[in-house]
């Protein structure tokens, strides 16, 4: 059976198969409560753990492949976006932003897949916390309003150099939106796409491991940093670094959320909110 320091480093998770903490086998049987001898490779055998061996972090190794995955989806994204950028935005800068949004996250998903099938169980649920409960509607419209004042309070001295910059999402979106076809294009890249992918790889993968290097506030810092950096790829202009702080803000309470409640649900809910806020209010003042 598990040492209690393994069952405080395991989430709230269901009986199951998932990798060894302890790194002994590929697999472990977790019995809702604790570790079990019961271990596997190709099979099931019986391999007791001793009593004073501490398991390893929970979830998939990957932090290395994270950043892989990271500097590959940035790499990608601004090489498309800086391609397009140079021949005249052709299609316009929504068809830009599409194509900037699917190089970014081609690395950040590949990332994942590959951690989990390589490293982890293979279910993106098990090893990263992509579940939800009906609650998380609740708790995501509420941490939403949080992350608003918080990408406030982050981009508060900016418009004291940056006078003409009313609300950076608001900036940033105005200019991809001139017509019903590129608002639901808009609507569908970041009220839906990128709650999903971004909160499976920045909270899912890269926090969940950074955690356990450099403690749950660098952890969630260094993540939210990197979250925000992310979202200069698609450039329009200095009122992107703004945007950029803003969203690092929102990613800090993302990243808290994830860490109370142990799975990706509530923060996923908490970015589509985040991002419908701003959404609208680009909307309403066009």
């Amino acid at each position: 059976m598990a040492t209690p320091k393994a069952d405080a480093l395991m989430e709230r998770r269901a009986a199951g198969w998932y990798s060894d903490p302890f790194e002994r086998l590929r697999f472990r049987w977790w019995d809702g409560d604790g570790w079990t001898s019961y271990a596997a490779d190709d099979a099931v055998r019986w391999d007791e753990v001793p009593s004073d061996e501490e398991p390893a972090p929970p979830g998939p190794k990957g932090v290395g492949l994270a950043i892989a995955g990271y500097v590959l989806g940035i790499a990608l994204g601004g090489a498309i976006h800086l391609a397009m950028a140079a021949a005249d935005y052709p299609g316009g800068r929504t068809v830009a932003l599409v194509f900037s949004q699917f190089g970014l996250w081609a690395g950040l998903l590949g990332a994942c897949v590959y951690v989990s099938r390589v490293r982890g169980t293979g279910s993106l649920a098990d090893d990263f916390g992509w579940r939800f409960r009906r609650i998380d509607v609740g708790l995501g419209l509420a941490g939403s309003l949080v992350a608003r004042v918080m990408a406030a309070v982050i981009v508060s001295p900016v418009p004291v150099v940056f006078r003409h910059v009313r609300a950076p999402d608001r900036d940033v979106f105005e200019r991809v939106t001139n017509s019903p076809a590129e608002w639901i294009v808009l609507i569908a890249i970041v009220c839906i796409g990128a709650p999903l992918i971004e909160e499976l790889f920045f909270r899912g993968l890269l926090q969940s491991r950074l955690v356990h290097i450099a403690g749950p506030v660098g952890g969630i810092v260094i993540t939210a940093v990197l979250f925000g950096a992310a979202h200069l790829v698609a450039w329009q202009g200095p009122v992107t670094l703004v945007y950029g702080l803003a969203i690092t803000g929102g990613g800090l309470v993302l990243g808290l959320m994830r860490l109370v409640a142990g799975r990706l649900g509530p923060g996923v809910m908490a970015h589509t909110f985040f991002n419908a806020q701003a959404v609208l209010a680009s909307a309403l003042v066009q």
